[in-house]
């Protein structure tokens, strides 16, 4: 017979093992990362990244000069707007019988006439070709029916008749003024005669955009009917008094970029080969907008300067079809393309004191801009080109050598 002693060192013995038993297992060791892996692996190498070459920037030249140009030859635009304001009232203030406008207008119609006229009325809804009653299909010869192209809809018998907003007619008169200010800010490198002209233009010319901006807006929205005209007597006062004084500003400022170009000429003989043409191209684009924006116009030197023009655009875009990716072909060519489409259009209404229809000229001011943004973006492009070749070239240099391969065993001795 068992003892209760023995029978007590059992019990003991059981309750250990299965407290033993029930501890928990410790968790698997979890398998590293491979990432962290590679980092360890490369832990104290030499990074063998491609080293990062620094930006291409503009030289404070070149960027100076853009901005004036885009201020000077863009404010051109005041001038325009001028003409068509005074011409609008004449010698009169704003009233019911005479609403003013800045050639808006006049160039929401040229645009309009390009794109032909109003689509006739549609007949009556009983004479509408008969449908499957199907939604989005018609009936098509034959009685088959045909997909609908979805868009808005007019309600029966009728047509939309409403245009897409011509914004061809919204003069940038603002984003222009802006660059002067932009100019004025550059203080590198000094040009002693343009920023004097710029420390006037500058602030003249902002606050003259920005009533030629409220007056437009004012009288679009129809304002003066609320107040009488109030506000539009006042602004007019301020228009009139800047508009006297544009053509001295502008002319200051103008004979002084000019000045600044015939001394500081481009260096050709460094241009690559697509550069050069499109320089060429600019120079000639610059002479002929000159000859259109003085008081007085040589109609035949006009055809001279544009015949030059053509023949400096038609070899960048010679130069472009057998060099598709340079970037100066690639983006100039266009921007000339539509200069010299628009002073065409502007010829008819050419006479010795300019382009006498508001609605033309500034079509002519607005592509010269795009000529001379276009360089910009043209020279940012080739820079950005030569950087990133450099890199490439470094990263060529830094690259390590290939492992030599396994010298061949020798022969085994006889």
């Amino acid at each position: 017979m068992i003892s209760v002693r023995s029978l007590c060192s059992i019990a003991l013995v059981l309750v250990a093992s299965g407290a033993a038993g029930c501890k928990e297992d410790p968790p698997p060791p979890q398998p590293e990362p491979a990432s962290s892996a590679a980092a360890n692996a490369n832990k104290g190498k030499a990074s063998l990244r491609t080293p990062v070459s620094p930006m291409a920037k503009v030289d404070p030249q070149s960027m100076k000069e853009y901005r004036v140009d885009v201020c000077y030859f863009g404010t051109l635009s005041l001038k325009q707007a001028r003409d068509a304001y005074l011409a609008s009232l004449g010698k009169d203030e704003p009233s019911e019988k005479k609403i003013p406008s800045f050639g808006n207008d006049d160039q929401a119609k040229a645009g309009d006439a390009a794109k032909g006229p109003l689509p006739a009325k549609a007949p009556a809804a009983a004479a509408a070709p008969k449908t499957t009653g199907l939604p989005g299909t018609a009936a098509a010869p034959g009685g088959t029916s045909a997909p609908v192209a979805k868009g808005p809809t007019a309600p029966p018998g009728k047509v939309d008749e409403r245009r897409p907003i011509n914004f061809s007619a919204r003069a940038p008169h603002e984003r222009n003024a802006r660059a002067c200010t932009v100019a004025l800010s550059l203080k590198e490198p000094a040009m002693a005669d343009v920023d004097a002209a710029l420390a006037e233009y500058a602030p003249f010319a902002t606050e003259l955009a920005k009533n030629i901006a409220a007056a437009a807006n004012y009288y679009q929205r129809e304002e003066y009917k609320k107040d009488s005209f109030a506000k539009g007597k006042e602004l007019h006062a301020k228009l009139v008094a800047d508009f006297q004084k544009l053509d001295a500003h502008s002319d200051k400022l103008g004979l002084a970029v000019s000045a600044w170009h015939s001394s500081h000429l481009p260096d050709l003989a460094k241009a690559e080969a697509g550069q050069k043409e499109a320089i060429t191209a600019l120079e000639d684009a610059r002479a002929l907008m000159l000859i259109l924006a003085s008081k007085s116009v040589d109609p035949a030197a006009e055809k001279t300067a544009l015949q030059k023009l053509e023949t400096s655009a038609a070899a960048l875009k010679e130069y472009g079809s057998t060099h598709q990716t340079d970037p100066w072909a690639k983006i100039m060519e266009p921007a000339l393309a539509g200069f010299i489409r628009d002073v065409k259009a502007a010829e008819p209404k050419l006479t010795d004191k300019g382009i006498t229809s508001p609605a033309l000229f500034l079509p002519v001011v607005t592509s010269f801009v795009s000529v001379i943004e276009g360089k910009h973006r043209a020279l940012s492009r080739s820079l950005m080109a030569k950087s990133q070749a450099a890199t490439r070239e470094a990263a060529g240099a830094v690259q390590p050598a290939a492992p030599a391969a396994p010298a061949a065993p020798e022969p085994e001795k006889e």
